[in-house]
């Protein structure tokens, strides 16, 4: 107990009580509001992926293209609606990817990153390394 005087003060005890379970309160919201913070994102990512827009923490198997000796491989796909493509620049410049119709577009890509695109609808979509032209290739999504 607390002695105040040479008595004990129960009001104050109280009032300790009540400021930790206060402190308490407020450390448990702060939690709980970043942890929502956290999910609502994870949603959001779902959700720009399923409509067709690149996702850095893509989930979904993934068709890889590689970007070596200044090419795509393989330069030409087909695949199907649905379907996470992930190109890889396991060249030694930088890269980036573009479409010809404006669908997509990486950021630029440095030795050893990656960039993915969910194709939700069907269609030919070309493409090309918007650092390197001459750099082409193209999606068959059935």
């Amino acid at each position: 107990m607390i002695k105040v005087y040479g008595r004990t003060n129960k009001g104050l005890l109280a009032l300790i009580i009540i400021i930790i379970i206060i402190i308490a309160a407020g450390v448990y919201l702060y939690y709980a509001q970043s942890s929502n913070r956290n999910v609502q994102t994870s949603m959001n990512n779902s959700t720009n992926q399923s409509m067709g827009n690149n996702s850095a923490n893509t989930t979904s198997a993934a068709t890889t293209i590689s970007i070596q000796n200044m090419t795509f491989n393989p330069n030409q796909i087909t695949i199907k609606s649905g379907t996470n493509i992930q190109w890889v620049n396991n060249d030694n410049v930088q890269h980036q990817i573009s479409s010809d119709n404006g669908a997509f577009q990486s950021n630029t890509l440095n030795p050893g990153d990656s960039y993915n695109f969910f194709f939700a609808k069907t269609g030919i979509y070309g493409y090309h390394d918007a650092l390197n032209p001459t750099i082409t290739g193209t999606i068959i999504v059935q």
